[in-house]
């Protein structure tokens, strides 16, 4: 004969082994084929999660230092906290007769003083004192949808912003056979990543983030440099909105900065551009040549 344990033993056994929520969470989580994430969660949340099947080992979950998505089983330490190795919980709740009423069904479920469905609502932030959490979340969600084509955009016209000025030699290197003395003009080779940092980011590679930051600030300083050099504070203007704009970009958590971001990072970025592509930088490249590779 199988016994069923009493849902108040059943409750208080639950209530032990679900801490407080705490206010600061760690984790997105979403499933393999869906886009759509949820959270930020905390390890406790997570393993009330797990007990209710809710998530399993397959379950994605966002690595802040890798920036990418993987399965909560690769992280050895977040799998130990949700899916220890022991007996799970389960909830056996009496089964509905025709003699029980729906009200006395639903009484037995919320013995113990915690309602289930109030339980996974806070774990799921959908209670009352959690919405705010809720919205912080989709103003990230809507933030990460916008970062990658718009820093490619900024990539796009930085490279319009080098290369443009440089089309004579350019033209000149393939058409002569010798495409390996663009090598020796510095700001090609530099214009020549920042499009191929633009085709990876057009194609939503988030892990190239960490090379865009510190391409972010050589467009600071340097662009500060040659606007002081030159005496041109348009210069210094555009090169200080495109560095910020980049680097704040990859690293905008809420919906509100990366539109400020890509305000600046588009704007400044589309100013430079035009003053390359209008010939006000003449003189200026035609001085950084370095002879790495003979031309003769």
């Amino acid at each position: 004969m199988t016994s069923y344990m009493p849902f108040q033993d059943c409750s208080a056994k639950l209530s032990s082994k679900v801490a407080p929520l705490q206010i600061m969470a760690d984790y997105y989580i979403r499933t393999p084929d869906r886009e759509e994430s949820r959270g930020p969660f905390d390890a406790t949340q997570l393993l009330t999660l797990a007990e209710a099947g809710q998530i399993t080992e397959n379950t994605l979950h966002y690595d802040e230092n890798k920036e990418e998505w993987i399965p909560i089983a690769l992280n050895k330490q977040l799998k130990a906290e949700v899916f220890p190795d022991r007996e799970k919980l389960s909830l056996k709740v009496h089964q509905k007769t025709d003699d029980a009423p729906e009200a006395e069904t639903n009484a037995r479920v919320e013995q113990g003083g915690i309602k289930v469905t109030d339980m996974l609502a806070a774990a799921e932030r959908d209670s009352e004192g959690t919405r705010h959490l809720k919205k912080k979340e989709q103003s990230f969600q809507k933030a990460a949808a916008l970062s990658t084509s718009s820093i490619g955009i900024m990539m796009m016209l930085s490279a319009v912003t080098l290369l443009a000025p440089h089309l004579s030699v350019i033209n000149e290197a393939i058409s002569g056979a010798a495409a390996s003395t663009i090598f020796n003009y510095p700001f090609i080779i530099v214009g020549l990543f920042d499009f191929i940092m633009a085709a990876f980011l057009f194609l939503a590679v988030t892990e190239i983030y960490p090379l865009l930051r510190g391409r972010a600030m050589l467009t600071l300083g340097f662009g500060i440099y040659v606007g002081w050099a030159l005496g041109d504070p348009m210069i210094l203007l555009a090169s200080a909105m495109a560095g910020f704009g980049i680097f704040y970009a990859t690293i905008a958590q809420s919906y509100s900065t990366m539109l400020v971001a890509i305000t600046l990072g588009i704007g400044g970025n589309a100013a430079l551009a035009y003053l390359a592509i209008v010939g006000h930088f003449a003189g200026f490249f035609d001085s950084m040549y370095f002879e790495l590779i003979p031309t003769g």
